[in-house]
């Protein structure tokens, strides 16, 4: 406050400047890992490279290359709307711990690819990253197999060994894609088997930036990718959904579609995909735009002020459909007291804020009841 011991007496204004608005953090950044064809040195193997651009990649790491999966998931992801990728090379799995630990550094990105990568060990890696930042989301690819649903069999393992609490923060797709073969000399027309997660993790920016991430990223096509290296049937696709699969279908007259949205999680709660990013979207946001309440007096005015700007955050994303409710009241509350916060929390230099949403969860199953009618009467089939 300004001293005005030297000041006419009257009524004088000062200007302050108020905790601004909660702005939602970008959710559409992918980081690819793994080998590059370009033989780069040590000191830049395991260190993240941002690019924005498939010419951006070849100008850092050069094209394709034969039995390297990387190139195919960065032109896949930028193919299907992403727009901003931390390429992470490695000369092999061996690098990956490291790799990690660089990605940490690295605060803009949301999901984390390792394409063609299906050793559970290395899969299992990925997810504790995830849950480790809090933020970020393990796309990861399923082993090929053509018996999709024997108990023994690649796909079923790896679906096995990743169910887990921490599966929340993963998803696994399932079967590969064919694409046309960018090497092919001639124009030829022939196809190459390549992963899903970098075709995925666009599908995902896509739609993070069309509808939210609050919609299941699912339900939407696969840009590039011409069939399947496996064609799905009702049955089987059923039994792999409800396993924590999610498959990529092919249907009459349309391209492959991403045709599920389940996490590797064994908790019903954190069952779906978009439940897990948009409370992990929520979170970032709140750690990213509560910063200015860091070192305020603690009292009941910077109570109000957080309980102001989380609710005024919190409303939006009610409002953009979000959040399950007819009021905000019944979508989410704040609360932020005596009760959570007494004299023995404060005099640790805490405050604790107690926040809780109803997500909306996407629908997966629509059911259609359909019965015959004849001028008032109806007949239903069960």
């Amino acid at each position: 406050m300004a001293n005005y011991e030297d000041s006419t007496p009257g009524v004088h204004i000062e200007e302050i400047t108020p905790a601004g608005p909660i702005a939602g953090v970008g959710a559409g950044a992918a980081a690819l890992i793994g080998t590059a064809a370009k033989a780069l040195p040590d000191a830049a193997l395991g260190r993240p490279v941002a690019v924005t651009s498939w010419t951006a990649y070849t100008a850092s790491f050069d094209g394709y290359q034969q039995n390297l999966q990387l190139p195919h998931a960065v032109r896949g992801f930028f193919g299907n709307g992403g727009t901003l990728a931390q390429v992470v090379p490695v000369k092999d799995m061996t690098g990956l711990d490291t790799a990690l630990d660089q990605l940490t550094r690295v605060p803009d990105v949301s999901m984390v690819c390792l394409p063609g990568v299906v050793d559970v060990a290395a899969q299992k890696k990925v997810i504790d990253h995830c849950v480790a930042m809090g933020n970020r989301f393990a796309i990861l690819d399923g082993a090929q197999d053509q018996t999709p649903l024997k108990a023994d069999g690649a796909l079923q393992t790896q679906r096995g060994s990743l169910i887990s609490s921490d599966g929340a923060f993963a998803a696994l797709y399932w079967p590969w894609i064919l694409i046309s073969d960018p090497t092919a000399s001639g124009g030829a027309s022939a196809m190459v088997t390549v992963p899903p997660s970098g075709h995925v993790a666009g599908v995902m920016a896509r739609s993070d930036s069309l509808r939210g991430v609050h919609k299941a990223p699912a339900n939407e096509p696969v840009r590039g990718a011409l069939d399947l290296a496996y064609a799905l049937n009702d049955t089987e696709h059923g039994k792999l959904n409800q396993g924590g699969v999610n498959a990529i279908r092919r249907f009459p007259g349309r391209p492959p579609l991403v045709w599920g949205a389940r996490t590797l999680s064994d908790e019903t709660a954190w069952r779906h995909v978009n439940v897990r990013r948009l409370v992990s979207y929520i979170e970032a946001s709140l750690l990213q735009g509560l910063r200015w309440a860091v070192f305020e007096p603690n009292n009941t005015a910077l109570w109000k002020g957080l309980e102001r700007s989380i609710t005024e955050f919190l409303t939006r994303i009610w409002q953009a459909g979000a959040l399950f409710g007819r009021t905000a009241a019944e979508a989410f509350y704040v609360k932020i007291d005596e009760e959570l916060n007494p004299a023995a929390v404060r005099d640790l230099g805490q405050i604790v804020v107690e926040i809780g949403v109803a997500p909306t969860r996407p629908a997966e199953h629509v059911v259609v009841r359909l019965g015959l009618w004849a001028g008032g009467a109806g007949i239903t089939e069960g």
